[in-house]
């Protein structure tokens, strides 16, 4: 199935002595580019976050966000920095002195809780973390949100594969108007080769042979022919669709096919020498213009 590069999932899990959510969201990128922002104390499993990931999404800028907590009793401890506390106590004494507020009643309480608000005073420290035993639980929140953020990218690329099919046979209908139209270029211009030529001539009663007047019609024909450029793209045509049904990643294989859609049409506009077919050949890019905008967001 066809899948967008833009989608959001969301993945959790919560048990008595952890709990995480994984958020991850994926906008278009040419390449594949994961990013994940998680608390420190999960960085040993970053690598596998990431391959868990990367075995489902292909294509895109991944975006992780993962809140966690670890609330096992035994898991951090809390240290004082005694030194520094007191050193918090002498500096607000001196500024007590500096103000001529010295004699001045502190009350300890809240001496004490201003004190240990203060920077390093009293620092966590974190004990043993079992990594095996989390990373189950990791490891299913990050699936439930790849899970959930696939399905968002095959909702919008079933939109975009409806979109897909509808300009291939637009365009499909335009190039049949071009197949139809092409040998009437041909007989236009015997038509018009013809009577500019008895025009010229006719005063000098002078008439022009039809060998040689079917010769130059010939290789007109041969130099106008577009039959191979339209085979060509009929066949991309039918690729192209046969490439969008595929339940593998096809955005770069359409970056490419598209290009030879592009360089069909081209070649057709330059080969037609009809200002009727230039016309539908522009009409013609104008939907592969719109095909290949939107090859921008698929997988």
């Amino acid at each position: 199935m066809l899948k967008s590069m833009t989608g959001f999932g969301r993945g959790e899990f919560e048990d008595a002595n952890f709990s995480i959510t994984v958020e991850m969201k994926t906008v278009n990128h040419r390449y594949n580019e994961v990013a994940i922002r998680l608390p420190r104390f999960l960085n040993p499993l970053e690598d596998r976050i990431r391959k868990t990931i990367l075995k489902t999404v292909s294509r895109g800028r991944i975006d992780v966000f993962i809140n966690a907590d670890y609330t096992t009793s035994d898991n951090c401890t809390l240290k004082v920095d005694k030194n520094l506390a007191a050193a918090y106590h002498k500096a607000l004494q001196e500024v007590g002195e500096a103000i001529g507020a010295s004699e001045a009643g502190i009350n300890q309480a809240q001496e004490i809780l201003y004190i240990s608000r203060c920077q390093d005073v009293i620092n966590v420290k974190e004990g043993f973390f079992d990594v095996e035993s989390v990373w189950p639980k990791v490891e299913q929140a990050v699936q439930q949100a790849v899970h959930n953020l696939v399905a968002m990218r095959e909702t919008e690329g079933g939109n975009i594969y409806g979109d897909f099919i509808y300009r291939a046979d637009l365009i499909a209908q335009k190039l049949a108007l071009i197949e139809e139209r092409s040998p009437m270029v041909v007989d236009e211009y015997q038509a018009k080769l013809s009577e500019r030529l008895n025009n010229l001539l006719a005063d000098h009663n002078i008439t022009v042979e039809p060998e040689r007047l079917l010769q130059e019609v010939a290789i007109f024909a041969d130099r106008t022919s577009i039959t191979e450029e339209i085979v060509r793209l009929k066949s991309h045509i039918k690729q192209f669709k046969t490439i969008i049904a595929s339940d593998q990643p096809v955005g770069r294989k359409l970056d490419f096919l598209i290009q030879e859609f592009n360089r069909e049409a081209n070649t057709i506009a330059s080969k037609a020498n009809d200002y009727t077919l230039a016309q539908i050949v522009v009409e013609i890019k104008a939907e592969i213009e719109k095909i290949r905008e939107q090859i921008q967001n698929i997988e």
